[in-house]
């Protein structure tokens, strides 16, 4: 008997937690700042240095070269996961890795923007 109460009381918190967040600022939900993202790539001449924190967006020649360059997007990681990131570009088989060799090969050939 004392399961079927516990399991009750740990739903009930469950619910609790789970529950959406108010919004104390006053704000429309749909006026989300974007999240702080940090450059873990090669260095690209004129548009991108390794270990640079967009706050606001991407700069508008870094979006230009994502879109020529679908790799980019997975060097370009939320702050809060930026040592696991870097522990990843370690092993030359994570998918991060070939995709920081996709790019410093596409910057070799010439094509940085």
């Amino acid at each position: 008997m004392s399961e079927k109460k516990s399991t009750k009381q740990e739903a009930d918190i469950n619910q609790e937690v789970t529950k959406p967040e108010e919004n104390v600022s006053g704000q429309p939900a749909e006026a989300k700042v974007p999240a702080a993202v940090i450059y873990l790539g090669p260095p690209i001449s004129g548009v991108a240095m390794p270990g640079t924190v967009y706050r606001n967006g991407l700069s508008p020649q870094l979006q230009k070269m994502k879109e020529e360059i679908p790799a980019l997007t997975r060097l370009l990681v939320p702050v809060k996961s930026a040592a696991r990131v870097r522990r990843e570009l370690q092993d030359k088989q994570t998918a991060v890795s070939i995709c920081y060799q996709t790019i410093v090969a596409y910057v070799k050939k010439g094509g940085e923007g």
